[in-house]
């Protein structure tokens, strides 16, 4: 068993340089684990060499051998004044998340959303519940929104080897790649005056395209060394060293 996490945090995250992944890893764990998720499994199809592999790594409809991760997102508002503990208990679902994040949101001066970190506030994964800590010298007013992210992990049944996780890592950021060469706003042209003229849309549109050509150049060596490592160790069983 391989959890998704592992591949995530050791095989995935260092083949991308993404500011908002690189906040949200900050601000909301529950959010960045499930948005490289979201990458990582765009990009699990990519591995398609040896010819197993995709069964290999998500099995079939009748035995899977992938199971997913869940993510849940709960806003709660308070009601009164909160100037005490108060624990607020979830329904059945709210048990067993490994990550949590809690944080308050607001509005600007420009009607914007902001959230904003919070502290003292814990959640309980065993009996599903989450804990806010006031005092009457530090209260939470009525009306106060509070935006609480869950996420519990998922795993392949398989123990993925390191060369495995290794090529994932490298789907990955096929599947990333893809995401910004098929961005709206980026490609589509802009009407232009005096105030702003476009520069250099199309050699961007041709070094993305260059950039992801690379990644799956990579991608291709990479599983044909794997494939043939296996055919030789097959072939030449490793011995114990001496």
């Amino acid at each position: 068993m391989t959890p998704i996490l592992k591949v995530i945090s050791e095989y995935c995250a260092g083949c991308v340089n993404d500011e908002i992944l690189n906040a949200l890893a900050v601000e909301d764990k529950p959010q960045y684990a499930w948005r490289m998720w979201g990458y990582l499994l765009r990009g699990i199809p990519e591995f398609n060499l040896p010819a197993y592999m995709p069964l290999y790594l998500m099995g079939t409809p009748d035995v899977p051998k992938l199971v997913e991760p869940v993510f849940g997102s709960l806003p709660h508002t308070t009601t009164q004044d909160i100037t005490d503990k108060f624990t607020l208990a979830l329904d059945e679902n709210g048990k067993g998340y490994e990550l949590f994040c809690c944080r308050l949101r607001t509005v600007d001066d420009f009607d914007n959303v902001v959230f904003l970190p919070t502290s003292g506030i814990t959640y309980d994964a065993e009996v599903g519940t989450v804990t806010f800590v006031a005092t009457p010298e530090n209260p939470i007013p009525k009306g106060t929104t509070f935006d609480m992210d869950f996420y519990k992990d998922g795993y392949f049944v398989e123990t993925l080897s390191p060369e495995i996780m290794h090529i994932l890592g490298i789907c990955f950021g096929i599947a990333w790649q893809r995401r910004f060469n098929n961005d709206w706003l980026s490609n589509v042209s802009k009407v232009e005056d005096k105030s702003f003229s476009e520069q250099n849309r199309a050699n961007k549109m041709r070094a993305d395209t260059e950039r992801l050509r690379e990644m799956r150049m990579t991608l291709a060596e990479e599983m044909r060394r794997y494939e043939q490592n296996l055919y030789f160790r097959k072939i030449f069983p490793t011995r114990g060293l001496k």
